[in-house]
């Protein structure tokens, strides 16, 4: 099953967190420190964690100031999951009616009860026998065996046909009150006269029917309902639910008899966990070790290295490498009653290094590589697993390589993780974030981004200039191109327009480059997410018409009262809406190859190359990169830009601009400055 949202209630700070919808498998919660993203994830966790004793503590985990409404039939957390096909192929066998729905609502309450739901179908599994499963239990009743009275046949179907009627109807205790009657009917429907093999058949069947109408309606009784069934099935297909905090992490060096004595008090530090976790992932016994170590024989301390040397083996084979990064192998030793980690890591000629001596970031991924393993018992897939504000430790760079692990951590599995920090807020999708903050009913997440209140805006705003490198403001009205390319011609006709008197684009509207069509739909989704005033500019072509669709349709409706919008250049141009057209468009061929040329002569002269001329349809740009791929050239669009950008500079009037440019450029600066006075 795989989890589509969550709803968390009356759990620490958070009264009703509302339904979180999960549009992938990597999910990202940002909030300010104290803002409830511990309490969600905590109360996710306990809804199935590996460690069964982790329960809801209605005591310590009810909502401060509302002792008198505890209820310990409070949901908790209530949970949509998607059943993958086989899942509902056998729910498909146990159900009423046909089943078309493939979600099910799954809650658990303070008193760790769970229950199923499926919203779209409410009666799919009724509280009653499946028919299939009556008919199998009715089918044990006993079978005449001839010969018989016709009259006797007769009365026996009449009170088979009654029972199954009965049994159907959910009347169980009302089968044995049917004894008395079938035996009062069926002896009179036997065989008169003395004994014959007919009577002794008709005898023998009473008797044996008699008893097992008992023993159906005990079966019956017993027999688990629709609603069982499925209840039963659905919570062992539930998936388990991994918790980790960024301070789980395990030195690499223990005492042996001391982690047993704290074991045997029932105190382990979470050090101590880890270390019993790890030995038991590589198949070792910490009272052989101990018991080994105190011993003075040479043979009893080489057996127990080269058990820790298999162990270490065996680790490594689990774990290293797992997830693409450097691969490493692990080595156990031992003296005395103090263990030790070493890590040696591939590729670099510096042997083994003590764990506790790796960097902060590698102790991290190694321990919850760890933990994963035992919680997912070494499948590494099918779990849910929430990280507590990862990579606090890291600097930027490595916040980045982290968001790409976690990447690899969800392709089999769903991920949610909390942060506050810029660099770990993933925008490569806008639906993957979430955002949770404190009203004066406590913690609500909202996926609508102008919802966030001063940290959480601060946050993302941070991680817009951050993640996308970029050396632009953001400010309050902003035009979010495709790439550099346009900006850079964008701004220098906007600055020749000007120069010229004429309307250019105003010094309050900042130009904001992405990387590409795709970039430029999250980009501005949360520029509007952050109540910025947004025009968002795509090039006419599929990848642009596809992009500026996306953003028009999915995301500014979202955002009622919104004033951004979305313009693709080619109306925007005043050009056919069907056709294709890029920024390279608002200037003649011949003007543009030239700039072309002079950019790409030394390549073209590497080449030897007398002459390159555009091919076939479509944005000139496209055109001439096909030349380029004929020639055997690398085409830069970039360079050419920049020439173009140069040009630009030098002009005093756009009066040395051709005038198809002329005319395209005024109806693009025209049309960016009307859409923010819409």
């Amino acid at each position: 099953m795989k989890i589509v949202s969550f709803r968390v209630r009356k759990f620490r700070n958070i009264q009703d967190s509302s339904e979180i919808e999960l549009t992938s498998n990597l999910n990202c919660i940002v909030g300010k420190n104290q803002s409830g993203k511990t309490s969600l994830l905590r109360a996710l966790h306990k809804f199935n964690p590996h460690d069964k004793q982790e329960t809801y503590n209605i005591r310590r985990e009810w909502p401060r100031g509302e002792r008198r409404k505890q209820n310990p039939k409070q949901v908790v957390s209530e949970i949509k999951f998607q059943l993958d096909p086989a899942e509902k192929e056998h729910l498909s066998t146990l159900a009423s009616e046909k089943m078309t729905t493939d979600i099910v609502l799954v809650t658990k309450d303070y008193e760790g009860s769970l229950e199923i739901y499926f919203p779209e179908q409410p009666t799919l599994f009724p509280d009653r026998l499946h028919p299939n499963t009556i008919d199998r239990i009715c089918a044990d009743l006993p079978k005449l065996s001839e010969p018989v009275a016709e009259a006797f046949s007769n009365v026996v179907h009449d009170c088979k046909e009654e029972l199954s009627r009965l049994a159907r109807e959910g009347r169980f205790s009302s089968l044995t009150a049917c004894k008395a009657d079938h035996d009062a009917k069926l002896r009179a429907g036997m065989t008169q006269g003395n004994p014959s093999p007919q009577h002794q058949n008709e005898t023998t069947f009473i008797n044996e029917h008699l008893t097992k109408i008992d023993q159906i309606s005990s079966e019956l009784q017993k027999a688990p309902t629709m609603r069982r069934e499925a209840h039963d099935y659905v919570v062992s297909q539930i998936p388990t639910f991994i918790y980790m905090d960024d301070y789980r992490e395990f030195e690499g060096t223990a005492i042996l008899d001391q982690v047993r004595a704290r074991q045997k008090s029932k105190q382990p530090t979470a050090d101590d966990e880890t270390f019993l976790m790890i030995l038991e992932l590589a198949g070792l016994s910490l009272d052989d070790l101990i018991r080994q170590g105190q011993s003075q024989q040479k043979d009893e301390l080489h057996e127990r290295q080269l058990n820790l040397d298999d162990g270490a083996r065996t680790l490594t084979k689990d774990v290293a490498g797992r997830w693409g990064q450097n691969p490493y192998q692990v080595e156990f030793r031992a003296d005395g009653q103090t263990f030790f980690t070493e890590i040696e890591e591939s590729g670099k000629q510096i042997g083994m290094i003590p764990l506790s001596e790796q960097s902060k970031g590698f102790r991290w991924f190694f321990s919850f590589d760890l933990r994963f393993m035992h919680d997912s018992e070494g499948t590494f897939e099918g779990c849910v697993l929430l990280l507590d504000e990862p990579g606090l430790h890291l600097h930027p760079g490595g916040q980045e390589d982290l968001l790409k692990r976690l990447d690899a951590y969800a392709e089999k599995n769903a991920l949610i993780y909390t942060t506050h920090l810029p660099f770990l807020i993933d925008l490569r999708e806008p639906s993957r974030i979430h955002v949770i903050r404190e009203d004066a009913e406590g913690a609500v997440v909202t996926d609508d981004l102008s919802a966030s209140g001063p940290d959480e805006k601060l946050t993302l705003q941070a991680a817009l200039g951050m993640k996308l490198n970029q050396h632009f403001l953001v400010a309050q009205k902003n035009i979010v191109v495709e790439g550099a390319d346009d900006f850079y011609i964008l701004v220098e006709l906007s600055n020749l327009f000007h120069r010229s008197s004429k309307q250019g684009i105003p010094n309050e509207i900042e130009i904001s480059a992405a990387g590409g069509a795709s970039e430029a739909v999250y980009l501005a989704t949360f520029m509007v997410g952050q109540n910025l005033e947004t025009v968002a500019l795509f090039d006419s072509d599929k990848a642009g018409r596809e992009a500026e669709e996306r953003l028009r349709t999915k995301w500014l409706t979202r955002y009622k009262g919104t004033r951004s919008r979305t313009i693709l250049l080619a109306q925007a141009a005043g050009m056919d809406s069907q056709e294709d057209f890029a920024i390279e468009d608002l200037f003649s061929e011949s003007y543009y190859l030239e700039r072309f040329l002079e950019s790409h002569k030394e390549k073209i002269r590497e080449r030897g190359i007398a002459e390159i001329k555009p091919v076939g349809n479509g944005l000139l740009c496209n055109r001439i990169g096909r030349a380029c791929e004929q020639a055997g050239i690398l085409y830069n669009k970039g360079s050419v830009a920049k020439l173009i950008q140069r040009d630009l500079r030098k002009m005093k009037d756009i009066s040395e601009l051709e005038p198809q440019t002329i005319e395209k450029a005024t109806k693009l600066i025209g049309s960016l400055c009307s859409a923010f006075q819409r």
